[in-house]
């Protein structure tokens, strides 16, 4: 999304080298306050100030975006025309608008996977959703939602939920420009949003957008996802309380800590 918000850009064109440091150990105590050692990379706040202040302007310039209103065009006729969940699937616009409003954006091209593992039996705790959500619970937060396997589409049929689709895919296209004006932006927006639901290591490592914005902070290797759980779990809790991601100012310092680390560490940080 080439399309920008001024106030934005505001903010980020003033974002250069970090006038000093930041406080580490707010995020690694577990215990006590979160009022104190506030980051002292302004810039950093006011970008994510701005962008959550200008959410309903964002998104209604994306809404109107001619691509947007193409891809949305798209998926309401394919659904319609659709007998079953591969027919939506199977069409490649239908598949990314449905997949990303749905927070799978970036399994689009698992076609095989994603036919599976949203048409699994939920009664089965060893069907292929379940098997998944240690890794993404997105699979099967979203085979939940709309219970293909005893369902069908009959759901996605429905002009609330064609409504809804279309909504959480505008929301995610907003995410999207806001990375693109300063990267892992709209991860942190969508991060503050779920983060009260993050309160043990394994609901952490079983999101993507969680182990992202947490490992960065964090400044732990990716290597480490091939460790098992056990011990990921417990180079989280070394570092990080998870119950303290149910405070919003504990987060709101998180999320800033992952923009300085995404996106140059204590070193600087580039526009």
């Amino acid at each position: 999304m080439a399309s920008s918000i001024s106030s934005l850009s505001i903010a980020l064109s003033q974002m250069r080298t970090p006038a000093g440091g930041f406080d580490f150990s707010i995020l690694t105590s577990k215990g006590g306050s979160s009022g104190g050692g506030l980051f002292s990379v302004g810039s950093v706040k006011v970008a994510l100030e701005n962008a959550e202040k200008n959410e309903a302007k964002q998104r209604e310039q994306i809404a109107k975006d001619p691509m947007v209103k193409k891809d949305l065009a798209r998926y309401a006729k394919v659904v319609k025309d659709a007998e079953t969940l591969d027919d939506v699937l199977d069409d490649p616009i239908a598949r990314r608008v449905f997949l990303k409003a749905n927070g799978l954006g970036d399994q689009v091209d698992a076609v095989a996977l994603a036919k599976k593992a949203l048409s699994s039996d939920l009664s089965d705790g060893s069907s292929l959703a379940y098997r998944l959500s240690g890794v993404n619970g997105g699979w099967l937060d979203t085979a939940k939602k709309y219970d293909f396997h005893t369902f069908g589409i009959g759901l996605l049929k429905t002009s609330i939920m064609t409504e809804e689709i279309a909504g959480n895919y505008v929301g995610e296209m907003r995410l999207d420009m806001l990375d693109e004006q300063l990267p892992g932006l709209g991860s942190a927006i969508l991060f503050k949003s779920v983060a009260a639901n993050l309160d043990t290591p394994i609901k952490i490592l079983g999101s993507a957008l969680g182990r992202e914005v947490i490992t960065t902070a964090l400044g732990l290797p990716r290597q480490m996802a091939i460790q098992s759980l056990e011990a990921q779990s417990k180079a989280i809790m070394q570092r990080l309380d998870p119950k303290r991601l149910k405070q919003p100012e504990f987060v709101d310092q998180l999320v800033q800590r992952y923009l300085i680390q995404l996106n140059g560490g204590t070193g600087g940080i580039t526009a």
